[in-house]
């Protein structure tokens, strides 16, 4: 949280991270920080591996607690990566030899753009693919020794799991909530040469879909440094973008002012090692207390405070805030419920089926829920 959060140690791992990847000299442990409570943000940011090699040019001491279990996990995080790209290459000929176009995002290439292939850690491979094969590509998956009890059903994508370390979503859109922007994704997409049906977006596109994803999170539940990072890294690896293009293209989402802002404070933390600018520091702060997935309290007050300007009663905007939260459209509901595919006039009753099951699978959690919108609804 912002009230309880050591500014001290989120510059200091944020300086880890530069020094790092700019070669230098890396600064010693700050007498105000402790060495388990680095670790808990970095590992919040889903940035430790890369905080480990940093620590590692240090003389740290091998009999401490802390520091044994930070070298257990940057050993996981590790073998994890080498897992997930042995995995993400055998996919590629799986899929495609099966005659399923793909086009992998995020994370399946932004992980070849640092120096070592566990400093990019990510939690799954996402993958695009045409929505008429999803069931051939569940077929392949399964065959594959991948199951998907572990994911509830999502309208754009399908998650996969093969313990004990990769996760794969297939996805049939590459964004849930798009105006139209991606409805002809396939043609913007390249052929990659080792594959047949193998495709990349250009240098330029991925970096808007990645920007976009992001930005999506932000206004969401929040994000974590480490998607501050990717802008650096990747803006470093491809200097050469075109930038009237990411410009026009971006001011078509009504971004382009958001993405400089994200650029600059990518800039302050990563590259320049400077202070974050005044105008900026709102931002800093709300991604430094996010951590990777956000939290629900962000969740909660981005959807309440987009309501505030139409609903000017705390009560009814409470009330409307669950009404959106409870009944999810109906293409959602269908992937949950396959019956509503076939008889779509039930759906209030699977609404109300599916508050119900949440509250009887999840009751500390959504009462929990319940008084956080109090709170933030007042």
């Amino acid at each position: 949280m912002l009230n309880t959060m050591n500014n001290t140690c989120s510059a200091y791992c944020i300086e880890l991270i530069r020094c790092l990847l700019q070669e230098k000299e890396i600064p010693k442990l700050p007498d105000s920080v402790s060495l388990q409570e680095l670790y808990d943000f970095a590992k919040l940011h889903n940035v430790e591996a890369m905080v480990f090699h940093a620590l590692e040019q240090l003389e740290m001491d091998n009999e401490n607690d802390a520091w044994q279990n930070w070298q257990n996990r940057a050993a996981m995080i590790l073998t994890q990566s080498i897992v997930q790209l042995a995995e993400r290459d055998m996919l590629f000929s799986a899929l495609t030899d099966a005659g399923i176009k793909l086009l992998p995002v995020k994370g399946c290439w932004m992980k070849e753009l640092y120096p070592d292939i566990d400093y990019r850690q990510m939690p799954d491979l996402d993958m695009l693919i045409p929505e008429e094969k999803a069931q051939e590509a569940k077929r392949i998956m399964l065959q594959l020794g991948y199951s998907t009890e572990a994911f509830e059903d999502s309208p754009c994508h399908a998650g996969y799991l093969k313990p004990p370390y990769t996760e794969v979503e297939l996805h049939i859109a590459l964004l849930e909530e798009d105006n139209g922007y991606y409805d002809h994704v396939w043609e913007r997409a390249v052929p990659v040469a080792e594959y047949a049906r193998l495709y990349r977006l250009s240098t330029e596109d991925e970096y808007i879909f990645c920007l976009l994803h992001l930005n999506k999170h932000l206004e969401d539940a929040g994000t974590g440094i480490h998607s501050i990072l990717d802008s650096a890294v990747y803006r470093q690896a491809y200097p050469d973008m075109d930038r009237a293009y990411l410009r026009q293209e971006l001011e078509k989402w009504g971004l382009w002012e958001r993405i400089l802002e994200i650029e600059r404070l990518s800039d302050c933390w990563f590259v320049a090692g400077k202070e974050v600018p005044e105008e900026l520091e709102g931002m800093a702060q709300y991604i430094l207390s996010a951590g990777s997935y956000g939290t629900l309290a962000n969740r909660s007050r981005q959807l309440l405070e987009k309501m505030q300007e139409k609903y000017k009663n705390p009560l009814l905007r409470g009330v409307v805030y669950w009404i959106i939260r409870t009944c999810r459209p109906l293409k959602e509901m269908q992937q949950s419920y396959p019956l509503l595919k076939k008889l779509p006039v039930l759906l209030p009753l699977f609404w109300l089926y599916r508050a119900v099951m949440k509250f009887i699978r999840h009751p500390k959690a959504i009462w929990h829920h319940v008084m956080l919108v109090f709170k933030k609804g007042k």
